[in-house]
């Protein structure tokens, strides 16, 4: 359990008393619980600047005492009290001090970087730690062969029990298997050699699936889980006139030529005939459905070409007459190419050029960094189970380099009610008040919204208890064989 202060800056937390991490050499034999003192050991080595820890973003900026830590350890040297905003009270109540109130802090904590281990493992380990991993969970590493397979074993001591008392997992073991080919994925799943497959190629698609997304009656003997991903796949513009790709652009410019683009596109179309239907068309907005805080309300972009040419004529182009081609920037993913060439083909309808350019990953990222892309190809999937975590691509202060904004949206309403939500504890205002901010930026345009993927597992039919969720978790503490 946990409280919050009145002021928003001070979360605390009680620990379970019945939670132990799994048996392993590095305690000597003798069973080991979970302590306060283990999470604070945790998210210092995070925040420890020799860790290098990519994950550093999640307290920086949040915590009290986060970045006078990192320095400190940086010089190799580390503070006697640790991080000042981490104060372990006794072995089972931990307490956190926040720079200034960030009411998503709990989905904050559901991250990786947020898993709770012990201090005698990686000590006992070194920098071998990350092959003998050490954690709380329904199942204990048994053996790992990499890029070969994966061997979970029953974790004996693991605290949760199911409604009827019994003890969980129901597996004793789990092997994961790392085939990199889907297509022989696929085949040694048909052969019965996989219980599960994660995903399809998508050049399989239309012979396992219909086009609304069921399995073809030569496959409904096996069962089919499919969710949106909690993910929106879109087209950014770069917003910002200084920059190198917003220096010379229309699109930069017109507010009504970004709203004619998102109007000209059948989103409908591209899935059926591109993605074979694993997505769902984005014509919410920015949060996908299902995701917390997702209104079924929100008014988006569909597909209407009458008003894509008002909208091309009120910014100055009818027909597209007079519009440079729009240069959009893509990855390499044959995906990806074929998507924006379906696109190409329906703007054209309205005359509209797009020039397509193709980079490696690493180059495409820099352009876009860097503010050297017009038009791009990117996506969003989220990190954590909250509206702020998507709306935080159009808080102004987050502008690109040094933050997620890439479009370098700005707009002194947005940020209001950005800062508005952080400080907010009822969840249903400040749902409410992402949804504004939602409303504000859809009508501005910054993206070319397209579509939210969807998820997709097939189980052999003696498979129960599994579950599939937007973030997709492989969670099988609940899994069990009939």
């Amino acid at each position: 359990r946990w409280s919050v202060h009145s002021s928003g800056r001070r979360w605390r937390f009680w620990l379970r008393s019945d939670v132990f991490f799994h048996d392993d050499p590095c305690f000597g034999g003798v069973p080991r619980r979970l302590r306060a003192a283990d999470v604070k050991f945790s998210f210092e080595r995070l925040c420890d600047a020799r860790t290098r820890s990519p994950g550093l973003w999640v307290f920086w900026g949040k915590l009290v005492g986060v970045e006078e830590f990192h320095a400190v350890t940086a010089r190799g040297e580390r503070p006697a009290e640790g991080i000042r905003g981490i104060r372990v009270l006794d072995d089972t109540t931990v307490e956190f001090e926040l720079q200034r109130p960030f009411a998503p802090f709990l989905a904050l904590l559901t991250l990786p970087y947020c898993w709770i281990i012990p201090e005698e493992a990686v000590r006992f380990y070194g920098a071998d730690f990350f092959r003998h991993p050490v954690g709380t969970g329904p199942f204990r590493l048994g053996e790992w062969v990499p890029d070969v397979r994966l061997v979970l074993v029953r974790h004996a001591r693991y605290w949760r029990r199911d409604e009827s008392g019994r003890v969980l997992p129901y597996l004793d073991s789990v092997v994961v298997r790392f085939l990199r080919d889907p297509k022989t994925a696929f085949w040694e799943f048909q052969q019965g050699r996989l219980d599960m497959l994660s995903g399809l190629d998508p050049s399989s698609v239309p012979s396992v699936l219909t086009p609304e997304g069921k399995l073809r009656p030569e496959f409904s003997h096996y069962q089919l889980l499919s969710v949106p991903a909690y993910a929106v796949e879109y087209y950014g513009i770069m917003l910002d006139t200084t920059t190198e790709g917003g220096r010379f652009s229309p699109l930069a410019r017109s507010r009504a030529l970004r709203q004619a683009l998102n109007y000209a596109i059948d989103r409908e179309r591209l899935i059926r005939y591109v993605l074979y239907g694993l997505a769902e068309p984005a014509h919410y907005g920015i949060l996908p459905p299902g995701f917390p805080g997702f209104s079924p309300q929100t008014i988006g972009y569909r597909y209407d070409p009458e008003r894509a040419r008002k909208l091309l004529a009120e910014a100055g182009f009818p027909n597209g007459r007079g519009l440079p081609p729009l240069v959009l920037h893509l990855g390499a993913s044959p995906r990806t190419l074929s998507v924006a060439e379906a696109v190409q083909q329906q703007l054209a309808d309205l005359g509209i050029r797009l020039e397509l350019r193709q980079a490696s990953f690493p180059q495409h990222l820099a352009l876009v960094r860097e503010g050297r892309a017009m038009f791009w190809r990117t996506n969003w999937v989220a990190d954590y189970p909250d509206p702020e975590n998507f709306l935080a691509l159009f808080y102004s202060p987050y502008r690109a380099p040094g933050g997620p904004n890439t479009t370098r949206f700005g707009m002194p309403e947005v940020d209001s009610l950005y800062e508005q939500a952080l400080t907010e504890r009822d969840q249903e205002r400040r749902f409410e008040l992402y949804r504004q901010m939602e409303r504000r930026v859809l009508d501005e345009a910054p993206w070319v919204l397209l579509y939210y993927p969807r998820l997709l597992r097939l189980l052999q039919p003696g498979v129960r208890g599994m579950h599939l969720d937007g973030m997709d978790r492989l969670v099988l503490e609940r899994v069990r064989m009939e």
